[in-house]
Formats: C-alpha cells, sequence, structure tokens
C-alpha cells in the first residue's frame, strides 16, 4: 500500500493507492443461449504481476481466474463514500466495473474498468447501462486500512447559508405613476 506525504502542507492532496486483483468466476449454466455466467467473486491483495488470465482455482462446474487490475485510489474529496461503504452489512464493499471484451474470447471475456470503494461513483457506471458493475466484500485488510485512510482525512466543512442583511426598502414607483402624475411633477420643477 503506497501513500502520499500526510503532513500538513499536502493534507489537501491526501490520495492513497492499493494494488489488487480481481477474481472472476466462471460458472456453468444450462442455457441455450449461453454456456457459462461471469461475475466478479472477490479481490486479492498483493497478488503477483502477469497472472491476469490464469486459472486461480477450479471445482466441477465453476472456475475462477485472475484478472489484473489499475490499483484502488481513494482520495480525500470521497472519504464520506467510504465511509458509507464501510457500513454495509459485510462490513465493507468494494464495487468491480467490467467491461466487455470484443477481441478476447477465452480464457476472459471481460476487463476490469474499475474497482472503487465509493458506491456513489459505482453508482455513476451503472447509471450508463452498458457496464457491469457488481458488489464484492472488502478484504479485511483492505477494510482495516480503509477505515485507518478515511479517520486522516480531514472534515469538509459544511456549508453554511449566510443571512441576507436587512436593507433599507425605499418605495419603488418609477413606470407606475399615471402620465397626469407626471405632467404635475414637470410643472411643480419650473
Amino acid at each position: 500500500m503506497q501513500g502520499s506525504d500526510t503532513s500538513i502542507d499536502n493534507i489537501a492532496e491526501l490520495t492513497e493507492s492499493v494494488p489488487l486483483c480481481v477474481i472472476l468466476a466462471r460458472k456453468k449454466i444450462q442455457s441455450k443461449w449461453s454456456d457459462y455466467v461471469w461475475e466478479p467473486v472477490g479481490v486479492v491483495l498483493n497478488a503477483p504481476k502477469g497472472v491476469n488470465g490464469k486459472v486461480r482455482e477450479e471445482g466441477d462446474d465453476w472456475t475462477h481466474f485472475f484478472m489484473e487490475c489499475d490499483p484502488l485510489e481513494l482520495h480525500r474529496k470521497d472519504a464520506p463514500a467510504y465511509e458509507e461503504s464501510l457500513r454495509q452489512e459485510n462490513g465493507g464493499s468494494l464495487w468491480v466495473v467490467l467491461g466487455e471484451e470484443d477481441d478476447i474470447e477465452e480464457p476472459l471475456p471481460y476487463y476490469v474498468q474499475l474497482v472503487t470503494a465509493s458506491a456513489y461513483e459505482a453508482q455513476d457506471y451503472l447509471d450508463s447501462g452498458e457496464l457491469i458493475v457488481e458488489v464484492v466484500e472488502m478484504p479485511e485488510l483492505l477494510r482495516e486500512f480503509v477505515s485507518d485512510y478515511v479517520s486522516r482525512c480531514p472534515e469538509e466543512e459544511k456549508f453554511i447559508k449566510r443571512k441576507q442583511k436587512k436593507k433599507f426598502h425605499e418605495d419603488h414607483t418609477f413606470g407606475q405613476q399615471s402620465l397626469h402624475e407626471i405632467r404635475n411633477l414637470k410643472k411643480q420643477r419650473h
């Protein structure tokens, strides 16, 4: 886990990144349209390099593959979203965003677009409807790291709407006077 300097000078730039690897499951199904269903089932921290598409483990009707991806990045401004993620029933959630790979059929027909700990960011991808977004449980070590990160982030100042000062109110009559009144005013001035 890498991090930036957390001194007072750099607190506004507080970002961290965590290398990880997605575990993608291929399950055999009975369907006339497809032989398999694919879904992310977890993440692994500190996975070795060069494992993309390699088998992690197999069973009778399923296979788990490694999928390399960019590191999970944590940003100071997203700390409230990470807090929300840590409050999930499972104690912490990650969202894996998969895109469909057009050129590659085997062994993986998908690529990892993003892994995020922010439900708000994941919602943006869900709204597009073009990508697969699945939630997976956050590993315990990562949960502790994210919790520590959130505790080090300064709380954002709450917006306080200032009350407008009372101004001297003068009756506005311009354009509301009758033509007869305006003529009388002109006669009085001359």
